[in-house]
């Protein structure tokens, strides 16, 4: 059974691609809909709302399209990760800097720990550096950028809602322009905020990556704690490539370019 939190587009494609790739129609309810008598094997919630609610805990629950949600307390849980999976989001990195050295993660929430442990640790493998910086004040954003003395080739930042907001993201742009660097974010539509570029899984990705892991996990397959998406799309921004010394000449596998 699923659960969405709400009508939205984003919702409904992630549902469109989990049916999709599970091969035939899922019942669903909405996040303030009545739940059936009989408990399902397994509950697929897309956002926040629909995951908070109190489930059987006989259920498998699975998580999609809430970050920065606190995983509740429960034996059978499974996370769908909003950021690409890291060894694909570290190959497209270097299709838009081939000579990436080094690259400064930015995040806030105690969600994103694991995410960014298994970025760092396929970069590594890569031959490159992951400067995983945590941002515990939000607010301190400014300052902790300020601060950095180090030199980083690009910043990636986290899909962390707790992070990500209108006044912090303006600051990144433009720290990003005045240091001259490449400002890659996870989210389709924030290269038109002005990041540089976004490596993004779309949300009907995100679906199938669900489903996939949801089938995967019932047929007694590895009970990993959550599932990324290795499908990216990249997005460029022109405007900011040339604001942040993003050399288009030499970037690969763009999908997409926006003035």
């Amino acid at each position: 059974m699923a659960v969405l939190s709400s009508d939205s587009a984003h919702y409904r494609q992630a549902f469109e691609g989990f049916q999709e790739e599970w091969g035939s129609s899922v019942p669903f309810i909405m996040a303030d809909g009545s739940a059936p008598d009989e408990a399902p094997d397994a509950i697929v919630a897309f956002g926040s709302r629909a995951a908070g609610r109190e489930w059987p805990e006989a259920a498998l629950l699975e998580i999609c399209l809430a970050p920065g949600l606190r995983s509740p307390r429960r034996e059978r849980l499974l996370r769908v990760a909003m950021m690409p999976e890291p060894s694909a989001l570290v190959a497209g990195l270097r299709k838009l800097l081939p000579r990436l050295k080094t690259v400064r993660v930015l995040w806030s929430s105690d969600t994103e720990d694991e995410d960014v442990g298994e970025l760092s640790d396929a970069a590594a493998a890569r031959g490159i550096v992951v400067v995983s910086e945590r941002v515990v004040n939000p607010a301190a954003l400014p300052g902790s950028l300020r601060a950095f003395t180090g030199r980083a080739d690009a910043l990636w930042l986290m899909p962390d809602p707790a992070l990500v907001n209108a006044q912090n993201f303006a600051t990144l742009r433009e720290y990003a322009a005045a240091a001259r660097v490449p400002f890659f974010a996870p989210t389709q539509g924030l290269t038109e905020k002005g990041a540089t570029a976004t490596l993004a899984v779309s949300f009907h990705d995100i679906g199938r990556a669900a489903a996939a892991a949801l089938k995967s996990r019932l047929r007694g397959g590895p009970e990993i704690g959550h599932a990324h998406s290795d499908r990216i799309v990249i997005t460029v921004s022109e405007a900011a490539a040339r604001a942040t010394g993003l050399d288009l000449a030499a970037a690969r596998g763009v999908d997409r370019r926006i003035p």
